[in-house]
């Protein structure tokens, strides 16, 4: 598995799929962990190329650390 790489994953009974964003190490317990952002068809947009700004990965780890349980 990579980052970039969709996957699915059962949430409440429900198969759901996810875009793999990156992936950490827990310090407590050595597990592999894969941070995920939800694909929801409902929240497809389009947008003109020239409108869009990169987001590197360091910002995007940023934006999911305060969502994370250690």
């Amino acid at each position: 598995m990579k980052i970039g790489d969709i996957v699915t994953k059962k949430v409440y009974g429900e198969s759901m799929q996810f875009c793999v964003l990156g992936f950490y190490t827990n310090q407590g317990t050595d597990e592999r962990v894969a941070i995920l952002a939800l694909l929801d068809p409902n929240l497809i947009v389009e947008a003109a190329v020239q409108d869009l700004c990169p987001v590197t990965a360091r910002d995007l780890f940023a934006l999911t650390a305060s969502t994370m349980v250690h």
